[in-house]
């Protein structure tokens, strides 16, 4: 754990919890303020959703090769512009603005998602990577779970507005911070430009990354759904935008709990365990919110649950891509799962956004059957990988 406190990692730490912090009401607010305030249909939120979404995994496929040519730190800063953006969505009603916006904060969230994830796998060592992982994404969760109890009340009392204008300022010392307290980590150690690149690697079509790539994205479809249907069926429950952050605080929180668990367990005990428990728990969840969809306590209980095993799958994410990926394919292949996470949100936004208002309980039965497939990507490579190199720990 020593090896961890140093002053790359730490600072990594830093600067995702405060990105996080800054983008938690884009992610539990967002429809809420389409609905009330902007009196528009979640579909009009989904298809906000969707112009981030689809941006910021086809500019995820740029940013990780990046990392890998000039280094994780020049393609990170630009994604600490993310929280910015999204606190001027809260501060125009305008359509166009608002898809302006959008645009702005899918190009610089691929940056994020590539940047950050590339820089923790340059900065960090195979022997702890699942809990340096569990502490990245803790970063994450604990960043969005206490922004997000900051976010609903003053939303209730001083309005959207004046959360914006907060979250700008904030934005504003995050990026300062950022280019001055965030170390540089070297790219590629094996990329020589004097020379010229071997055959290039066919990254996608290998067996062991499209079973990756399922992992990431059939249970990113669910989860999709469950970000946008979730704070709605809440709101619509109780009246009160606290209850929809209160709820995902709490959700987010004891999911950082399950990621610094899952971290742990990765590296003393190996991944395939979590991988399928996970998925497993995962699935379970989705059954869940069907049946009790119409329950605000059923919706807290199986929300947190799902909330846990989701990120819980997530954190096992990077030691995968560290485990399969070349070491000159390492941020591309992060590039590669972020697009990939990101077309699952899209359509799960869509999805759970067209649904709600015609069965809620379908995004949740849909999901369900889509966990049970990530369970079996995970089981074909864990069995690939044990065949080829005996069981992995």
């Amino acid at each position: 754990m020593s090896a961890l406190l140093n002053r790359k990692f730490i600072a990594l730490l830093l600067v995702s919890f405060g990105i996080s912090f800054l983008n938690a009401p884009r992610y539990a607010l967002l429809p809420v303020y389409v609905e009330a305030d902007l009196l528009r249909t979640p579909v009009f939120s989904a298809g906000l959703k969707a112009i981030f979404l689809i941006l910021g995994g086809l500019f995820a496929l740029p940013a990780g090769a990046l990392a890998d040519r000039w280094g994780p730190k020049r393609v990170y800063l630009l994604g600490t512009l993310t929280p910015a953006l999204a606190a001027l969505v809260f501060l125009s009603n305008d359509v166009a603005l608002l898809a302006t916006f959008c645009i702005g904060i899918g190009i610089t969230s691929g940056f994020d998602s590539a940047g950050g994830q590339s820089y923790l796998i340059r900065a960090v060592g195979p022997k702890l990577i699942g809990t340096a992982s569990a502490g990245y994404f803790l970063g994450n969760t604990l960043g969005t779970s206490l922004g997000n109890l900051i976010a609903g009340p003053v939303a209730d009392q001083q309005g959207y507005a004046a959360l914006g204008t907060l979250a700008l300022v904030g934005s504003g010392i995050l990026v300062i911070g950022a280019i001055l307290g965030l170390p540089h980590v070297q790219g590629s150690p094996d990329r020589d430009a004097s020379k010229p690149d071997k055959k290039p690697s066919r990254l996608v079509w290998r067996k062991e990354v499209l079973l990756l790539l399922g992992i990431r994205f059939l249970p990113t479809c669910y989860w999709g759904a469950v970000t946008l249907v979730l704070p709605l069926l809440i709101y619509r429950a109780t009246g009160s935008n606290t209850s929809v952050t209160t709820f995902s605080a709490i959700s987010l929180g004891i999911a950082a709990c399950f990621q610094m668990l899952t971290g742990r367990i990765c590296d003393r005990s190996g991944r395939w365990g979590p991988i399928l428990i996970a998925a497993g728990i995962e699935t379970i969840s989705a059954i869940g919110l069907a049946l009790w969809y119409d329950s605000v306590t059923g919706l807290y209980v199986w929300g947190i649950i799902a909330a846990a095993s989701a990120w819980s799958l997530s954190t096992t994410m990077p030691g995968l891509i560290q485990l399969i990926a070349r070491d000159e394919e390492k941020g591309k292949l992060v590039g590669t799962a972020h697009f990939v996470w990101s077309a699952g949100m899209l359509i799960g936004n869509l999805g759970g956004g067209w649904l709600v208002d015609f069965r809620p309980e379908l995004p949740f039965f849909i999901g369900s059957g889509l966990c049970a497939g990530a369970w079996m990507c995970g089981f074909g490579l864990y069995r690939g990988r044990a065949a080829t190199e005996g069981t992995e720990g």
